[in-house]
């Protein structure tokens, strides 16, 4: 479907389940940059791709025998990091299906991201040492990231989230402290940092479409933080780099605890997953006023994972069965949008049928024939005041800034995921190869019978 022809004043979060998928040991999930694609990393080690159009399997990555503890996309679509609780971070080239780049870490891996803009530079988080900056373009480099005062030996050191900004020029790490602090990836170096509470942050996303941050911390609160870091490409440099909270966001009421916090598609909601053993439940709220929007309510699972489709509101949960719930909201159809001469019946009315509608040619008294179908299309003309309707060309190509977050594009931003035809052998057996090319021949050409040992006469 054309996004732009969407309602706009549609709401961008779902009402309803509209699919399951049948993943039964699927415990992450993430969409690709244009949705078009949805991976799910499972506890036996295995990473699966579908496609969000026919909704099955398009790939089965093999990464190891250890439980998948999380994937990240790349821009492009056609690289994709997923990483385990062993240590191993894979980066897959779904192009050709094979292994990329690995690199091994002595602790299980709780965060991982793929650069916006690199494809092959990404950000780690082991579970007891220091996030890495790994850049794998014809080796494996990597830099750990430790603010100022830190021994990377320590505990302080490690870090617990990760995500990075908007165009991948700084990255943001949260730690089991509760503070989060903001690394410049070109020199390294932390730009700030700020104490948000005295609970770990377990989660941290980055608005798709601005520059603030939503961190999820132990103490069951939502916080919402303002990022104003220099930017030397075209942005202000003279600037004090803060990252200061400007909401949070709890519930009041029931005091759940939050198991994830993503922003939307447009970046104005704050979509919620609740850690709670017997609900699956999603909650809206406006990043604006912290009120309460939309409460998604799904069956009496667990929720493992949540996901935001880029694009449209579509959201994507798993459960603790292994069961990818598909959120969507059903569009109305409003066909005067599409034809004005549309006109929608409220009730039944009698049609009366002209005489000549449905002949082809007819003879005028003066003996000439004409078309009915050209007579019926002027009549119409003049009655629409001479206007005369054409195809609407509706141009696909343009890019609408609303739905993109750059203002420049990578190399393989037009990558498809090739597909893979598997056929079973039992059903439909390999070709057999001709006769000619079966049987052996001697160095004049002539046909030698391997068993017998002798050369045969060829007629």
């Amino acid at each position: 479907m054309n996004r732009k022809l969407l309602d706009p004043f549609a709401p961008e979060y779902p009402e309803a389940i509209e699919a399951c998928l049948d993943d039964e040991y699927a415990v992450k999930c993430a969409f690709s940059h244009h949705g078009s694609l949805l991976a799910t990393a499972r506890s036996d080690g295995r990473c699966y791709i579908w496609d969000m159009d026919t909704l099955n399997v398009m790939r089965k990555l093999e990464h190891s025998d250890a439980a998948l503890t999380g994937i990240s996309w790349s821009r492009s679509g056609r690289y994709i990091l997923s990483f385990d609780e062993a240590g191993l971070c894979i980066l897959w080239d779904l192009k050709t299906g094979e292994q990329r780049a690995r690199a091994e870490f002595d602790s299980a891996i709780v965060s991982a991201r793929v650069h916006p803009r690199n494809s092959f530079q990404f950000i780690v988080c082991p579970a007891r040492e220091a996030p890495c900056l790994v850049t794998v373009d014809g080796g494996v480099d990597r830099i750990r990231i430790v603010p100022e005062g830190v021994d990377l030996g320590t505990k302080a050191a490690a870090g617990t989230c990760c995500c990075f900004g908007k165009k991948g020029r700084h990255v943001f790490v949260g730690t089991s402290k509760g503070s989060v602090f903001a690394v410049h990836v070109e020199s390294r170096s932390v730009v700030c940092s700020v104490k948000l509470s005295p609970s770990a942050v377990n989660t941290i996303a980055r608005n798709p479409r601005g520059t603030d941050i939503v961190t999820n911390s132990t103490d069951r609160i939502l916080r919402v933080c303002d990022v104003v870091l220099p930017d030397p490409a075209g942005g202000p440099i003279d600037v004090e780099p803060s990252i200061r909270v400007v909401n949070k966001i709890t519930d009041s009421v029931n005091r759940v605890s939050w198991l994830q916090a993503v922003f939307s598609s447009s970046g104005d909601y704050i979509v919620a997953a609740v850690d709670h053993k017997a609900e699956h439940n999603m909650y809206v709220w406006d990043k604006a006023t912290s009120s309460l929007v939309k409460m998604l309510t799904g069956p009496n699972e667990l929720l493992e994972d949540c996901a935001v489709h880029p694009l449209r509101p579509i959201y994507a949960s798993i459960s603790t069965f292994g069961i990818i719930y598909l959120w969507t909201r059903l569009p109305q159809q409003n066909w005067n949008a599409f034809a004005p001469g549309f006109r929608e019946l409220e009730e039944n009315i009698d049609y009366v049928e002209p005489e000549d509608e449905f002949d082809r040619k007819v003879t005028n008294s003066d003996g000439v024939l004409v078309d009915c179908a050209e007579l019926r299309a002027g009549r119409e003309s003049r009655n629409s005041g001479g206007e005369e309707e054409g195809d609407v060309v509706i141009d696909v190509t343009e890019d609408d800034p609303l739905f993109s977050d750059s203002d420049s594009d990578s190399e393989d931003e037009g990558f498809v995921l090739p597909v893979v035809v598997e056929f079973d052998p039992d059903v439909l057996p390999m070709a057999v190869p001709s006769t000619e090319e079966a049987v052996p021949k001697d160095d004049d050409g002539r046909a030698m019978d391997i068993d017998q040992g002798y050369v045969v006469e060829e007629p």
